[in-house]
C-alpha cells in the first residue's frame, strides 16, 4: 500500500467555472509558510489553507481544515511547459481561489491509495461505475476515496477523466461539499 501522486513534474489546474473569479473569493496578499513550505513549492490544483491570523497560505492539517484552490498565473517557465510551474516560498505570492459548491475544475494535483485505486486507469475507471471523490490531504494533493468520511469542510467529486492543456492525465472535479 502506497500513496502515488500524479503529476510528473508539478501540479496543473484548469478552471472551469470557479465563484471565486466573479465574487472576489481570491487572496493574493499571503506569502507561503516558512514550515510548510521549506523544501517543497506550492503547485497549481493543490488544496491549501489561508490564515489570516498567520498572514501566511499554509498545508491543510487534515480533512477538516478550510481549503482553497490553488491556481497561480504562470510566470514566465523557460518554455518547458505548465508542468514545470510552481510557487517557491519567497518568489512570489501565491493566488487561492475560495471553493464554493457548483465549482469545476480541472488538476492533476491528486493522489491516491494503490491498494484502492491500482492505477490512473482504475480511478477513471471507477468514476465511470461509480461516485468516487477527493477530499484535502496534509500533502495539499487532493485525496481520492471511495467515500468520504462525512467530516470533510470541502469534498469534491470526480466527474470524468481528462487530458489537460499541457497534454497530462488529470480529473475534473466538481465541489459537492463547501
Amino acid at each position: 500500500m502506497a500513496i502515488v501522486k500524479q503529476p510528473s513534474v508539478y501540479g496543473v489546474v484548469e478552471l472551469n467555472m470557479l465563484q471565486a473569479v466573479n465574487t472576489g473569493g481570491i487572496k493574493v496578499q499571503y506569502p507561503l509558510d516558512a514550515t510548510d513550505f521549506a523544501s517543497i513549492p506550492a503547485e497549481n490544483g493543490m488544496l491549501l489553507v489561508v490564515d489570516d491570523f498567520a498572514g501566511t497560505v499554509k498545508k491543510p492539517t487534515g480533512v477538516t481544515s478550510a481549503v482553497w484552490l490553488h491556481a497561480s498565473v504562470e510566470k514566465d517557465y523557460e518554455g518547458k511547459g505548465r508542468k514545470y510551474f510552481a510557487v517557491n516560498r519567497g518568489e512570489f505570492l501565491p493566488r487561492v481561489l475560495q471553493l464554493n459548491v457548483g465549482d469545476t475544475f480541472e488538476t492533476n494535483a491528486f493522489e491516491y491509495d494503490n491498494a484502492t485505486y491500482a492505477t490512473y486507469a482504475a480511478v477513471v475507471a471507477a468514476i465511470s461505475s461509480s461516485v468516487v471523490y477527493g477530499v484535502p490531504s496534509t500533502t495539499g494533493y487532493i485525496r481520492i476515496v471511495a467515500a468520504p468520511a462525512g467530516t470533510e469542510t470541502v469534498v469534491l467529486k470526480a466527474v470524468k477523466g481528462v487530458t489537460l492543456p499541457n497534454g497530462e492525465k488529470g480529473l475534473k472535479f466538481a465541489v459537492s461539499k463547501a
